[in-house]
């Protein structure tokens, strides 16, 4: 058997997996490693030459890779830059990691995407089908990359997939049987050239769909509603979700404290009793959650307990703390703007909000509404301080700056104290600048707070 040349394009946590995989089959053993960074050798097995691995980097190294079979890009490497113009000249076929993997499958894909609540609501999902037996794999974006999983995946298995805009950006054929897109703010304008570019990418999702493939779409979201709603030449069968509105002929709603699920011409309720995740975009997320599983083929009697009993995430809305009645909230997952405005309306009381690291091109000037109403204080951090003060342009004393978290939080404290308000942690902004990512700041900030409880 004739051995396929493969290059993988970025070696993280993607282009480990895909190496893995591509090892143990015999008919990928010429393998070819691209990397802007040198390749740490101990990631690699020893006598890695003699297997056909080579490690290359640089223009030599994309020209090499012309000369592969198929060249598969890890979601971290922005594939439209003009150094890879050559790569895609010489005709070699380029695709994604989960353009790759899904192929190597046969089960059924629920896919999860949107510029927020992606990792929730995939994560809710699957929480779901395995209270309720169904052999559920959660994978993608959230941090599983989806080949890691297919040996591991039945013909009876479902798989929660987190899909984002990297990777969507190289598929063919990827096709899930059920799709979701929960919303597509701006987001990642240090990647893409313009807003356009970046919802184009998001969009591909619905490139393969036919007919009867359903999407459930977002109604709140003005861009889905105004792209899609009421449109007959949609190219799939489109429904709809709101927190807002309940006239949808299929499709999920809230009344009072209840969801409305109407699919497959059933109309359905289920009390929202013990929700334990803050925030009306939360909401979203729980009626989207229900309407996947329900098109899945799972009754909702029992979605209700199902929801009590899901933590939620780290990082996402999570109370760490309070300190004579003053709360400290978690939200290191808001990296954009309109995750931050979204953290902002889930909380009733003030807010001295925490905000800042690297700038991804948002628009900050939107949080002006915000002040005095909710925002008592905002406190900057991180590379993108200057940024946002001058996008919000308002008066000085809105703003201080500190030099770590644990001086964040002490002096949200200082603004909220005898108030029972809020210290919120929402940065707007990609952690690169002071952490490794999300995760870690927001593990940072829940041990300063709990060091700063502690004192008493």
């Amino acid at each position: 058997m004739d051995r396929k040349k493969v290059g993988i394009i970025g070696f993280g946590r993607t282009g480990e997996a895909l190496f893995s995989f591509l090892l143990d089959d015999p008919g990928f053993s010429d393998i070819i490693i691209f990397d802007d960074k040198k390749i740490d050798q101990a990631r690699l097995p020893s006598g890695y030459i003699n297997m056909g691995v080579e490690l290359l980097s640089g223009e030599k190294g994309i020209e090499k890779l012309s000369r592969s079979d198929l060249v598969i890009f890890s979601p971290g490497v922005n594939g439209r830059e003009e150094r890879f113009l050559p790569l895609r000249e010489s005709g070699v076929k380029i695709i994604s990691e989960i353009e790759f993997a899904s192929s190597l499958i046969d089960s059924k894909i629920i896919a999860v995407t949107g510029t927020n609540g992606k990792s929730t609501t995939v994560s809710l999902i699957h929480h779901i089908l395995n209270r309720s037996g169904i052999d559920s794999h959660l994978t993608g974006n959230i941090g599983v990359p989806l080949i890691s999983e297919v040996g591991k995946i039945g013909s009876d298995s479902i798989i929660v997939l987190e899909v984002s805009s990297f990777q969507l950006e190289e598929i063919e054929d990827f096709k899930p049987e059920i799709t979701m897109i929960l919303n597509v703010t701006p987001d990642h304008l240090d990647r893409y050239s313009s807003l356009s570019e970046y919802r184009e990418a998001k969009l591909n999702i619905l490139k393969n769909l036919s007919d009867d493939d359903p999407v459930i779409l977002n109604y709140d979201d003005a861009f889905l509603r105004e792209k899609f709603y009421g449109k007959d030449r949609n190219n799939f069968r489109a429904i709809w979700f709101s927190v807002e509105e309940s006239f949808f002929e299929e499709g999920g709603w809230l009344t009072g404290n209840k969801a409305i699920l109407k699919v497959n011409g059933k109309e359905q309720e289920l009390l929202l009793e013990g929700n334990p995740l803050i925030g009306s975009h939360n909401l979203e997320n729980i009626i989207a959650s229900f309407l996947a599983v329900s098109l899945a083929g799972l009754p909702v009697k029992d979605l209700t307990e199902s929801l009590k009993s899901f933590a939620g995430l780290p990082h996402r809305m999570e109370v760490c703390g309070e300190k004579e009645g003053v709360r400290f909230i978690n939200d290191s997952k808001a990296t954009n703007i309109d995750a931050t405005l979204k953290s902002i309306t889930g909380i009733e009381d003030d807010i001295a909000l925490i905000l800042g690291g690297k700038d991804k091109g948002g628009d900050f000037s939107v949080l002006k509404e915000h002040l005095n109403k909710k925002i008592k204080k905002i406190i900057l951090i991180g590379e993108a301080a200057a940024t946002i003060a001058a996008g919000i342009n308002s008066e000085k004393t809105f703003f201080t700056r500190a030099n770590t978290l644990d001086e964040a939080l002490r002096k949200g404290y200082e603004v909220m104290a005898g108030s029972r308000g809020t210290v919120l942690l929402a940065p707007g902004c990609a952690s690169f600048d002071m952490f490794r990512n999300y995760e870690e700041r927001g593990d940072v900030f829940k041990k300063d707070v709990k060091k700063f409880i502690d004192e008493g």
